[in-house]
């Protein structure tokens, strides 16, 4: 079953809710952070006080244990601290940047695609529509192909820790399948080839689409990248000049 433009955008639309709820989750680490901030401050006067105490030696024994929480909670919050932060240096797949290449992958990049791909099929389909609305498909094939082609772009330096040849390795350590990525090019391939036809017929002319040229190079540089650190086959899917 095809899906339409506006399923796509709606499944765009959940993605974006979801990358949402778990930013409003991270706040629970700004929290954390304040809470730090404010134990440290408090047990610096409450210390302070400690040492300068001329009250009785009641006070000083209820200033004494309230100084030995705060140092206990203060050890704790920076346990939870520092916990992630040696497990990230250990295992670069728990690294904020590769986690989020990986569910750009997963959620963005593959949605670009699909919507281009809709568009495409909109101007493919309505042989009939006038040459404005053929534009309009054609720009919006282009503009969603590229958006996938720079979050690709994006990647180039991380491959070998986002990608995996071995699929249920890959599914093991949470990363993404060579075979998925494989799948996203040969459909990017066919989209420029497509589109590249398309606007021949729509008599575009070449240097009203400088920015095309632009996101082919970093496509090229893509492949490259990933031709070396994943062994990529390069004329696979490679585009063809000025698509």
């Amino acid at each position: 079953m095809k899906l339409s433009v506006n399923d796509w955008q709606d499944f765009s639309l959940k993605k974006d809710i979801e990358k949402l709820n778990r930013l409003v989750q991270h706040t629970s680490y700004v929290g954390s952070t304040v809470a730090f901030d404010v134990v440290v401050a408090f047990g610096a006067v409450l210390l302070g006080r400690l040492f300068d105490c001329t009250d009785s030696k009641i006070a000083f024994i209820i200033y004494l244990i309230a100084s030995f929480l705060l140092i206990t909670s203060l050890l704790l919050l920076l346990l939870k601290k520092i916990i992630p932060l040696i497990r990230s240096m250990f295992n670069p797949l728990h690294s904020p940047s590769i986690r989020e290449f990986i569910d750009s992958f997963d959620n963005e990049i593959w949605c670009y695609v699909m919507m281009s791909d809709s568009f495409l099929d909109s101007l493919t389909d309505n042989k009939t529509a006038e040459n404005n609305r053929k534009y309009f498909y054609y720009s919006q094939t282009c503009f969603w192909v590229n958006k996938a082609i720079m979050g690709l772009f994006d990647m180039i330096f991380s491959l070998k820790d986002i990608f995996d040849k071995d699929s249920e390795k890959a599914a093991r350590d949470k990363k993404v399948s060579i075979a998925r990525l494989e799948n996203l090019l040969d459909i990017i391939v066919n989209i420029k080839k497509t589109a590249y036809k398309k606007k021949k017929e729509l008599g575009i002319a070449d240097e009203n689409l400088t920015g095309n040229v632009y996101y082919h190079e970093r496509y090229d540089n893509f492949l490259s990248k990933a031709y070396d650190a994943l062994g990529i086959d390069i004329e696979r899917f490679r585009l063809e000049p000025n698509s």
